[in-house]
């Protein structure tokens, strides 16, 4: 059948196999993230610190950029491969080469060898890039249209219980260990316990089957049709260019911005808390578990605002929020107050992301939504190279809230170009969760 102009390839049989798609997608990323959290997460930037000596903060930067500009200079071509190939034998034939570099990183870690951890970091980042891109596009592509915010929203829920997970597993290793402190052959022995955690995604990943879209874009019209914009809106033409590109586009401008500053200083706040409240591993552990699970909570409180208001004007109100909260820290000495604004400064930051992202699959068609969701990943070199500066800062200024302020700065700005945007982005016709009538009678949350 057709709805809003958008064809649904919906037989009985084929919703079953695009829900085990989406399962599988799901699990495959819980494993995904769980293992890179334990290997490359606070343990693996601990180790790094330790490793580098007086310029352990720039090692750690420098290794967090050269993965940024790997996935930067390898996004669009994925991209591009991934909008003429089956996404999910992309998948697929991205397992042997992600897994050889999985190995380097290890052989790295327990070698000390420093030059190894680029080569390492290399190799994975390209691999993993287009492991979550094309998974994005296949859960995406595995949903009607209306169904899409609220899967964004459960994907990064999920990403984020499997990021409280990967600490929750070290807390159980270091209690067994009967350990807790920060001496680099216990960090190494953390770290290489996560690779426990991969034959799951090989085996998750394999089971993934080779299926069409669910709903395609009927006679060339955009995404917009089947979403919460009118096509007459998307379709309006400003400066020969329609607005539905106007407006992802900007939105990808505001997320880079945003991911300048991000970047700076997210990357540093585990060896914020080891090194200014010396925290202990077991109590970073306790903070990575909790922290996680504040914003997966926060993500679902989002969705539902934005159910009442549109979504673009609930991510500008938990955006102002978390900034807010990141010019307290700046501020606050005591930890009685950092602990608190800083669970709730990320759980609001954070929250409003799927959101956009729903948004921008809703606004760019179908054909061309593996090259522009490549386009996110310039947002995550964006992110991983101002880690290298922030960094730098950190061990000039001999103090990571110097790059706080630069940080609260940059946040401050971006919503003002958020406020800004408000002023010209198409309203919303109905709620963004209103499900698409699928043949039968049924419907897709």
């Amino acid at each position: 059948m057709e709805a809003a102009g958008v064809e649904l390839f919906n037989p009985p049989m084929s919703r079953v196999e695009y829900g085990r798609n989406v399962r599988h997608v799901f699990s495959a990323l819980f494993f995904t993230v769980s293992l890179t959290t334990v290997t490359l997460g606070p343990f693996f930037e601990a180790y790094l610190l330790n490793v580098g000596g007086k310029g352990g903060n720039v090692l750690v930067g420098a290794v967090e950029s050269t993965r940024g500009l790997l996935q930067l200079v390898s996004a669009y071509p994925l991209g591009m491969i991934s909008d003429r190939t089956s996404r999910t034998r992309l998948l697929k034939h991205a397992l042997p080469l992600w897994t050889i570099s999985l190995g380097v990183i290890v052989i790295a870690v327990v070698s000390q060898w420093v030059p190894l951890f680029f080569v390492g970091i290399a190799l994975w980042a390209p691999c993993s890039l287009c492991w979550s891109g094309a998974a994005q596009v296949v859960v995406a592509e595995s949903l009607p249209p209306g169904g899409r915010a609220k899967a964004a929203a459960n994907l990064t829920s999920l990403r984020l219980a499997a990021t409280a997970t990967a600490p929750l597993l070290q807390m159980l290793l270091l209690l067994a260990l009967g350990r807790n402190h920060w001496e680099t052959p216990l960090l190494r022995d953390v770290i290489v316990a996560g690779v426990v955690l991969w034959p799951a995604v090989l085996i998750l990943t394999a089971r993934l089957r080779d299926l069409p879209p669910l709903a395609k874009t009927a006679n060339g019209a955009g995404s917009g049709a089947a979403s919460s914009f009118r096509t007459s809106d998307l379709d309006r033409m400003i400066f020969g260019v329609r607005l539905r590109w106007w407006a992802a586009g900007t939105l990808e401008v505001i997320s880079i911005v945003m991911a300048v500053g991000a970047g700076m200083t997210v990357k540093f706040f585990p060896l914020f808390f080891r090194v200014d409240y010396h925290f202990t591993p077991l109590e970073l552990c306790a903070l990575s578990f909790a922290y996680p699970l504040s914003i997966s909570l926060m993500v679902q409180v989002c969705r539902r605002v934005s159910k009442r208001l549109e979504r673009l004007h609930a991510s500008v109100l938990f955006h102002f929020a978390a900034t807010a909260c990141l010019w307290a820290m700046c501020y606050f000495r005591s930890l009685i107050l950092v602990l608190p604004v800083y669970m709730l400064r990320g759980a609001l930051m954070t929250a409003w992301g799927p959101i956009i992202r729903a948004v921008v699959m809703d606004l760019v068609t179908s054909e061309v939504r593996g090259r522009w969701n490549s386009l996110q990943f310039i947002s995550m070199f964006t992110w991983s190279g101002s880690a290298a500066l922030g960094g730098y800062l950190a061990d000039y200024a001999r103090d990571y809230r110097f790059t706080f302020v630069v940080t609260a700065w940059i946040y401050t700005f971006s919503g003002l170009l958020c406020l800004v945007f408000l002023l010209v982005f198409p309203r919303e016709q109905q709620a963004a969760e209103l499900p698409v009538p699928l043949p039968g009678g049924g419907g897709a949350a």
